[in-house]
């Protein structure tokens, strides 16, 4: 399979899993190693595909693939975005830290969940983040 084409399958999968009206805690795993996988893949599928002249990253996990990706120029903007504290990588990486998170029974505190909310953005923010740079790759 192409590259492309393993992170599609990825992605659909990961909606398959929102499809459910609850998730449990294996689900939310899955959901997340999907959606990091899918833009693996999808960074693999830039990387071979464009005229990038940058180190190779095929060695590299998801996230540094992206910071590898964000030294083109053209790509810059749009995924320096999304490397921000706002970004869809952050949220990501904040969702993957609440569960594996201990829960210390000593404090009171509120700790943020991943619920379905949160990951309908992700899949959200994703799918934006996609096409704008499908967009910005068919036209250089």
């Amino acid at each position: 399979m192409k590259n492309i084409e393993l992170s599609n399958l990825y992605l659909d999968i990961s909606q398959e899993i929102l499809g459910k009206s609850l998730i449990n805690n294996s689900e939310e795993l899955i959901f997340i190693v999907c959606v990091e996988k899918s833009l693996s893949y999808l960074a693999d599928d830039i990387y071979d595909n464009s005229t990038i002249d940058l180190k190779p990253i095929e060695h590299l996990n998801y996230l540094y693939k992206w910071k590898e990706l964000s030294n083109s120029i053209a790509l810059r903007n749009i995924i320096t975005k999304e490397l921000s504290s706002e970004g869809l990588f952050s949220i990501l990486e904040k969702s993957k830290s609440i569960f594996f998170r201990e829960d210390n029974k000593n404090l009171i505190t509120t700790s943020e969940i991943n619920d379905l909310k949160k990951f309908n953005l992700i899949i959200d923010r994703y799918k934006a983040f996609k096409e704008l740079l499908r967009k910005t790759l068919d036209e250089c």
